[in-house]
């Protein structure tokens, strides 16, 4: 596989945290608690799924002092041929610990995903009509990347949005989990590199939903 590089993130908390962009910002204070406390209590458990209505992630323990690299691998996407992201990686380290764990599924959300510390994200700010939301500046940093992947500092820690483009998000995730269009996170060991996260979004290996 050929990867292409889009650049790091941190945890200084020790928990890292792939999630959902539409409802992040407004889901947690409706229920009275914090995303970081939820994704603690997962990663000390080696990592899981985290769901609360439309609301999805998955958390992981990592070093808190270390920088995480971040790469995907692409493919032409079916609506207008450009590149489009169908797996993405994030690197763990030297340990194998977790390897070949199932951490759940996620839908490729429209609005698109983040990839951070926990403890930075309960500070996000998306949609609204302000123009300095941590959701436009994500917009506007990916707005010239050819992958729609865009870095943002939130609460003093570096993150990562990753959008979609509205055609090839229509034909390869429109549905969502509703439609079965769900994604595996896991954690895959390379023998020569570490340990990594690793969400596969190849829609190719993934069976349509009966409801389709």
């Amino acid at each position: 596989m050929e990867f292409v590089e889009l650049g790091s993130v941190t945890a200084p908390s020790g928990v890292l945290v792939l999630a959902t962009l539409g409802h992040l910002d407004y889901i947690w204070p409706s229920i009275g608690e914090r995303l970081s406390d939820r994704a603690a209590a997962v990663a000390a458990t080696g990592g899981g799924h985290i769901q609360e209505w439309l609301f999805e992630a998955v958390a992981v323990p990592v070093d808190a002092g270390r920088s995480l690299s971040v790469r995907a691998v692409t493919r032409p996407s079916p609506f207008d041929g450009d590149a489009a992201i169908t797996m993405l990686d994030v690197g763990l380290g030297s340990g194998t610990e977790g390897a070949g764990r199932l951490l759940g599924d996620l839908p490729a959300d429209r609005c698109g995903m983040v990839l951070g510390d926990a403890v930075a994200l309960d500070s996000w700010v998306g949609m609204s009509v302000e123009p300095h939301t941590d959701y436009e500046s994500f917009l506007r940093s990916a707005a010239n990347h050819p992958l729609r992947v865009g870095a943002v500092e939130v609460a003093g820690c570096p993150v990562l949005g990753i959008g979609w483009d509205e055609g090839d998000h229509s034909m390869r995730h429109r549905g969502e989990r509703a439609f079965g269009r769900v994604y595996p996170v896991t954690v895959v060991c390379d023998d020569a590199t570490g340990s990594f996260l690793r969400w596969d979004i190849d829609t190719a290996k993934v069976q349509p939903s009966v409801a389709e």
